[in-house]
């Protein structure tokens, strides 16, 4: 599989694709979950909060999804990847609009929200020898400097609110807030053939 990520990251380690999300009917849609938001991984004490968007069973108790994967799989003698988390939940209607060409490749994908100190700390997503998914994100809100900084690479990454992105999260990369909350979706795209072509198929620059 792995020449097919290579043709995903051909293009760039960052780039829009033309699909977009509709801010204010998300934001408005929204406000009917405000109460499901649960700790993005509950292990370790950064101020970070998700909502599922896929789960195990189509749930929003964020367990095991938002929790640390590799950790629960120990605890519980598991395989989970991000490959495993399929069922939609009732935000998928939410964000469709933005991920239909994926909404049969979907992965583990949830929304974040972090206020000031929230962070991913720096990280690979996958260093295995054969890639199985790739990384989308979608920055919602305050997802640029000076609210916030994702550093890809070294080199800091600035977006267009509402817009998909490819990123090759197999590089080097943190992420943190120093100023406004902000909002993003994170989505595991499973790699096959269908959908790198529904990346290339939808790149925002032909």
């Amino acid at each position: 599989m792995s020449y097919l990520y290579d043709c995903l990251t051909r293009y760039g380690e960052s780039y829009a694709l033309g699909l977009k999300l509709n801010k204010k009917e998300f934001k408005e849609n929204l406000k009917l979950y405000q109460d499901s938001w649960v700790q993005y991984n509950p292990r370790k004490n950064i101020p970070r909060q998700g909502l599922s968007v896929t789960s195990l069973d189509g749930g929003l108790s964020g367990v095991p999804d938002l929790d640390s994967l590799r950790e629960y799989n120990i605890e519980n003698n598991l395989s989970l990847d991000e490959t495993s988390f399929t069922a939609k939940t009732k935000i998928w209607d939410l964000v469709k609009s933005a991920l239909d060409p994926f909404k049969d490749h979907l992965g583990r994908t949830h929304l974040i929200r972090m206020p000031m100190t929230g962070c991913f700390p720096t990280h690979r997503d996958d260093s295995s020898r054969e890639n199985k998914s790739f990384r989308l994100f979608l920055p919602i809100d305050k997802c640029n400097p000076p609210d916030t900084y994702f550093i890809l690479n070294k080199n800091n990454l600035n977006f267009v609110h509402g817009h998909v992105y490819f990123i090759d999260t197999c590089k080097e990369h943190v992420l943190f807030t120093c100023g406004a909350t902000s909002m993003f979706l994170v989505a595991n795209i499973i790699l096959n053939e269908d959908s790198v072509d529904a990346v290339l198929k939808n790149l925002l620059i032909k």
